[in-house]
């Protein structure tokens, strides 16, 4: 499972989903675009596919298949789309009882990866199904805003998994939530902070709840990129995280502001087939390795930005 997300609209998540999963199934893997963006589907256009499928909003509102008989094939070897709304709009909010349904069936996809275009923000949808994986990517411009808005996606996305995982312990619950709601007044609420607020009630909780979140490692994209050294805020980014957090986080790769993503967008062209090799592109190629063939060790910030620079140069 490969969920992608974003903080804000207009990161260029779902053009990055699609890209992603060409990618992947040229090298050979068997992969799943699955379309969760619900009440915003649009996974479909970046993949050259019309929109007259059933889809998981369908799934959802009939209950009377398997997630998997919905897959349609796509121009591409090896990748099969899992439509979004399908012909059931309106379906943003999943109750439930649907929601555990919907990640059961997911997690049994027929594939090797299963990437998940997700709506953008911190919809309780969104992060229960960024959780699926625990190194979920997130996909940000190097805008300041966009950049505080995927803290912001990263914050509420621990602190909803402290919440859950404290659910059945109704004063801790309670201390959690106030806690949370003050900090949105101005007092920063650590989740270091919060594991110790949950071990002055139980211990025993605290010592998983630190097991449980501390085993998120997610993976960050910096995207529209004009130069490679902007990929510097990356460090502040990752010590951010970890101050505040306590998130283990990691760079996945830089893409550049690329014009022919625009044209084949607005031609209604599939990226990867119409321009493959661009700054974008080259930036995509190597992220897609670094994802089938993870290194020994998380590159360090100065051979990503030479990477990245060969990516621009060539």
């Amino acid at each position: 499972m490969l969920p992608v997300a974003s903080g804000k609209g207009g990161a260029g998540k779902s053009i990055f989903a699609a890209s992603l999963a060409i990618a992947l199934a040229r090298q050979g893997a068997r992969v799943v675009a699955a379309d969760l963006d619900l009440g915003g589907s649009n996974l479909h256009t970046y993949l050259g596919l019309p929109n007259t499928n059933p889809g998981v909003g369908d799934f959802l509102k009939q209950q009377r298949q398997e997630l998997r008989q919905l897959l349609i094939p796509t121009p591409f070897d090896n990748l099969r789309f899992l439509p979004g709304d399908g012909k059931t709009p309106f379906m943003a909010n999943i109750p439930s009882k649907q929601r555990f349904l919907l990640l059961s069936q997911l997690q049994q996809l027929p594939a090797d990866y299963v990437i998940i275009d997700l709506g953008a923000g911190s919809a309780l949808n969104t992060m229960n199904l960024f959780g699926l994986a625990k190194n979920g990517i997130v996909i940000t411009t190097l805008d300041t805003p966009a950049m505080m808005n995927a803290l912001v996606f990263l914050r509420n996305f621990m602190f909803a998994n402290l919440i859950s995982l404290t659910a059945h312990q109704a004063p801790i619950k309670k201390d959690l939530l106030a806690a949370y709601r003050r900090s949105a007044d101005g007092t920063n609420l650590t989740v270091a902070e919060a594991y110790r607020l949950i071990e002055q009630r139980d211990p025993l909780l605290a010592r998983e709840t630190r097991k449980r979140c501390g085993s998120f490692c997610p993976r960050l994209v910096y995207n529209m990129a004009d130069e490679a050294e902007e990929l510097q805020v990356a460090g502040r980014i990752e010590g951010t995280m970890k101050k505040n957090l306590s998130l283990q986080c990691s760079t996945l790769g830089l893409l550049f502001h690329d014009p022919a993503v625009r044209q084949a967008v607005r031609k209604n062209r599939v990226f990867l087939q119409s321009r493959p090799d661009t700054p974008y592109a080259r930036g995509l190629a190597a992220i897609t390795q670094r994802i089938l063939h993870p290194p020994a060790t998380a590159p360090t910030l100065k051979e990503l930005v030479s990477e990245a620079k060969t990516h621009q140069s060539r």
